[in-house]
Order: structure tokens, then sequence, then C-alpha cells
């Protein structure tokens, strides 16, 4: 018979073993065990601190979970402040450019459109079926950006009015379907630079966002008022 005041003894005893052990074997046998559970199990003192030790964990993580939610406010109220004040300037920005148009794609030098700038805007429009008399007279014209070697600067083009613009601007779409090099003109808004680099960024995310396997089905596109990427109508940029 294994020794009894052992442990480790009885630990390993085998079903068989028990089964053939007397009362007083097994009452020593258990009382063994049971002494052996209660100098393994850590003393009251030690469940109080450890106890002690997790509330004041606990407390710490609520009060930076609280912190946390109170920066989360103040970013939150700070970007709505800042995202305001750039709506605003930005709508000053566009009341100053409302009669502006930018037509890409015009040689600087004389060609077979025209020999000046403003002989080739008449000509572009004539093409797009601009329905009035096309008359620039007091229309300013002025190339954006240092001069290069392909000689095709924007062209910027101050019209006298926002309706004579959106009047240029509805039929621009037609010059796609112009024979020729007027095919390759295209006429837009003038934008501040970082809202059009923002609208190129955003057509760079929708593109890519598009072409993820995780997005085959869903709804990419992009506000272009808000200026926000959309899945499903879901903000995602």
């Amino acid at each position: 018979m294994a020794n009894l005041d052992d442990i480790v003894a009885v630990r390993d005893l085998s079903a068989n073993t028990i089964s053939k052990m007397t009362n007083p074997q097994l009452k020593r046998a258990l009382t063994t065990v049971l002494g052996a559970e209660r100098r393994e199990e850590p003393s009251n003192s030690v469940l109080l601190d450890e106890l002690r030790f997790l509330r004041e964990e606990m407390a710490e993580m609520k009060k930076l979970k609280q912190e946390v939610a109170h920066l989360s406010d103040g970013l939150e109220k700070a970007y709505k402040i800042i995202h305001n004040q750039q709506l605003f300037l930005e709508k000053l920005d566009s009341k100053e450019r409302r009669c502006n148009l930018v037509m890409t794609g015009l040689l600087e030098d004389p060609d077979e459109i025209g020999e000046t700038d403003k002989e080739k805007v008449v000509k572009v429009l004539e093409a797009a079926s601009y329905p009035d008399a096309v008359q620039t007279e007091n229309w300013e014209m002025k190339r954006l950006g240092r001069e290069n070697e392909h000689h095709k600067r924007p062209l910027l083009i101050t019209v006298e009015n926002q309706e004579k613009r959106d009047g240029v601007l509805r039929v621009a779409k037609n010059l796609k379907n112009v024979r020729g090099s007027l095919s390759t003109i295209y006429i837009k808004k003038d934008l501040h630079p970082a809202v059009r680099k923002e609208y190129a960024r955003l057509r760079t995310r929708e593109r890519e966002e598009r072409e993820k396997p995780v997005n085959v089905g869903a709804n990419i596109t992009y506000d272009r008022k808000d200026r926000v990427l959309l899945r499903d109508g879901v903000v995602i940029d």
C-alpha cells in the first residue's frame, strides 16, 4: 500500500486500489488530500489584496474610459467647427469663382481651331452647340500655371455672369461626340485647388474600394457635396 500521508502517492492511486481500501485508509487518504488543498489555497489576506487591486484597476479603467469619451466629444465638436468654417470659406471662394470656367486640352499655339485663345473658345462652343451667339468681347482669359513643353496649359475663362457660365457647362458634354481634336477638350467649373485635390483623392479611393473582393456587390460612391466616400450608404472615408 502506498504512503497515505504523501499527497503525490495518494493522487496516483488507481481506481482498483481505492476500491480495495478500508474505511480508515480512505479517511486517511481523504485527510491528506484536503490538507494539501488547504495549503495550496491562498490566504484570505492574499485574496483581499488581489480583490483590492482588481477594484483599483477597474476604477482606473473606468476613469480612462470617461477621459477617452470626453476627448472624443471634444474632437467631434472641433471637427464640426472646422468643417463648418471650411464650408463657409469654400462658399465665399465659390462666389468669387461663380463666373469662371476652366478649359483643358486646348493648344496654346495657333492651330486648325484658331489663331488666338478667343478664336479657339468660339470654335469650341460652336462645336458644342452653344445655343446663343458666342460674344467673347467681355470675357477674360488667361492660361494657368507655368509654361511647359506641351503648350496645353488650362485656360481660365471668366464670363459675364453665373447664368452664362452654367449655359456653357450644360453643352460642354457635347464635345465628346465631336470629331477630331475638339473631342479631347473639356470644360468644367473653376474650383479651389484644395477641393479639386480632394475630389481626385475620393475618386481614387472609390476606384480602390470597388476593386476590393470584399466589396463585390456593394454600392461604392462618393458624395460630391459632403465629400465623403460611402459603402451602401455608410461613410467609410
